[in-house]
């Protein structure tokens, strides 16, 4: 039986960090890169990517709304807190577009935020790690992000649904 070393641990995490961002950066054409201090593959949204983070419950009636609508989102689940804080989910767009004063307040009102631009978010590792940052949907190579305006509409339509 042989057990690995740190040094060997390490380089194959390494390994892994770099292959899941060549796999995010090539494949999905999404400006990707990997943090020194905590080996993460971020994404730095704005330019090519957008996010929108809503609760889990919610964000799985807007989901619906998309999937009747024949369309589908990257979904990445953020873990929240046994008892606390339910989970988030980060539905992936294309950049950013105006919008209205009233459609703020109605994404504002059911809690339903976005990151500035420029900001990085990590994205999960493949595999799904036990309680920890995963994939609800993957994205797929060749297939478009939603436009930004597409899942506003869909938080909307699910906000006049008695939420």
């Amino acid at each position: 039986m042989t057990t690995a070393t740190a040094p060997e641990v390490q380089q194959h995490e390494a390994v892994h960090d770099s292959t899941l961002s060549q796999y995010y950066t090539e494949l999905l054409s999404w400006p990707t890169a990997i943090e020194p201090s905590t080996g993460e593959v971020r994404l730095r949204l704005g330019d090519t990517v957008d996010a929108l983070v809503m609760r889990a419950g919610f964000g799985g009636e807007v989901n619906h709304q998309l999937v009747q609508a024949m369309l589908t989102a990257p979904i990445i689940v953020v873990p929240g807190t046994p008892g606390s804080k339910p989970d988030d989910w980060i539905f992936l767009t294309q950049p950013r577009t105006r919008m209205r004063e009233s459609t703020i307040a109605d994404l504002v009102s059911m809690q339903v935020g976005w990151y500035e631009s420029d900001t990085t978010i990590p994205l999960p590792a493949f595999g799904c790690t036990e309680g920890g940052l995963r994939w609800l949907a993957w994205p797929e190579a060749g297939l478009e992000l939603p436009t930004w305006g597409v899942v506003v509409g869909a938080v909307r339509r699910t906000l006049s649904r008695a939420w």
